[in-house]
């Protein structure tokens, strides 16, 4: 049950973060590594999806799931930080975005973490 949960996440995710990225960056493309982590966070979401199908390889759901936490985990606390707030002027919207993106990806990290430990358990 929570693997279906954090697959089904992870797509949800995936294609939400992918059409938000490209929305946002459209015509002005920012700095290359900002946005191509996004990205390798797709794709990573989707190939775990795509790999978890049969119940197997929960590990690489568990490791783009920490992927994500940590990239979205830093890009909420950089645009947090009140000594870069005349540098990265970030619109309420934007960094409430990143909460529920960091919010998200934790959750789904938990349910994967959660069916990795029921799967090593002893039945």
């Amino acid at each position: 049950m929570l693997l279906a949960w954090s697959r089904h996440l992870a797509l949800l995710f995936a294609i939400g973060l992918g059409i938000g990225e490209a929305v946002m960056n459209w015509g002005h493309w920012q700095y290359a590594p900002l946005w191509v982590v996004d990205y390798v966070i797709v794709a990573w979401l989707i190939w775990a999806f795509v790999k978890t199908r049969s119940g197997g390889y929960v590990h690489i759901l568990l490791s783009g799931w920490a992927f994500a936490a940590g990239v979205f985990y830093m890009a909420l606390f950089i645009s947090l930080d009140p000594s870069l707030v005349s540098v990265f002027k970030v619109e309420p919207v934007l960094l409430a975005l990143m909460g529920l993106l960091l919010t998200s990806s934790v959750v789904g990290f938990l349910c994967a973490l959660s069916a990795v430990r029921a799967e090593r358990a002893p039945h």
